[in-house]
């Protein structure tokens, strides 16, 4: 039962989460971690994967769109990719010293400040044009430094957490360079799809036992990722036809805040303890 309820919540995310810019591994990792009852480390990976193959989906759903701008993501593309590789290091010296306490805690600070921008910025949208926010920015040498470092933010979420890099690239891509909803996502993606590969191959560079567990799955397991992609394909393709991002906001908030609750409850059980 857990199972079909596990690919049922993947497919879901998959589907109404990548219109939105994001990989889907807010909801890949506790539905590993908790529902599947694996180890949080194999499920920051598996998550890891998932959300590659969900970028693929969306960035060409978006790309056929219209929705992406190359140059724009090539701009924070390299302190991404270095981030993600001390994301993962830092996951491991934070594994090794308090086990998965630490990195719960690094979920529920990144989670509550989800909300909070993600609420802010509804707000926002409600009393400007959204519309009007879409263009080819000039990137002067500040907007350029505030932009590399938020990537540089996004990596290490990408490979601490398995996570946030998406939410943070898209809200880059909103606040900073002011680009129109759809644009912001597609642009996200393509600092995703480069960011996750270096992630992982970290983790299993650090920690090669991943390796085996990952070998010792289903080999039905093979077939999701790319049922994962077709989703974050059609969802997209969907999405950006016939629904306004507000729409898949308000549910992505809500599963953002269920996640938060749900590492809050391990957090208060290890107080009382």
């Amino acid at each position: 039962m857990e199972l079909y309820f596990a690919l049922a919540v993947i497919l879901i995310t998959s589907f109404m989460f990548a219109p939105l810019g994001l990989g889907g591994g807010v909801l890949f990792v506790p539905t590993f971690y908790y529902i599947l009852g694996w180890d949080l480390r194999l499920s920051i990976v598996s998550s890891l994967l998932l959300v590659w193959f969900v970028s693929v989906g969306s960035r060409r759903a978006h790309d056929q769109g219209g929705y992406t701008v190359t140059h724009v993501g090539r701009k924070g593309r390299i302190l991404a990719l270095f981030g993600a590789a001390l994301g993962a290091l830092l996951a491991q010296m934070l594994f090794a010293e308090f086990e998965d306490d630490a990195l719960k805690l690094v979920a529920i600070c990144l989670l509550a400040w989800v909300i909070y921008r993600g609420l802010s910025k509804l707000k926002e949208e409600q009393q400007t044009d959204v519309s009007s926010e879409d263009c080819d920015p000039f990137i002067d040498a500040e907007t350029l430094f505030k932009y590399r470092v938020g990537c540089l933010a996004g990596g290490i979420s990408v490979g601490l957490i398995g996570f946030g890099g998406g939410m943070i690239f898209t809200m880059l891509n909103r606040t900073i360079l002011r680009f129109e909803p759809h644009r912001a996502a597609g642009t996200s993606y393509l600092i995703v799809m480069r960011v996750v590969p270096i992630a992982v191959i970290c983790h299993l560079l650090i920690e090669p036992a991943l390796v085996d567990q990952l070998l010792a799955l289903d080999s039905l397991a093979i077939f999701l990722p790319f049922v994962v992609l077709l989703a974050a394909w059609t969802g997209a393709k969907t999405a950006i036809k016939m629904l306004p991002q507000r729409v898949l906001t308000y549910p992505y908030l809500f599963a953002v805040a269920v996640g938060l609750v749900r590492y809050l409850m391990d957090i208060v059980e290890l107080i009382e303890i």
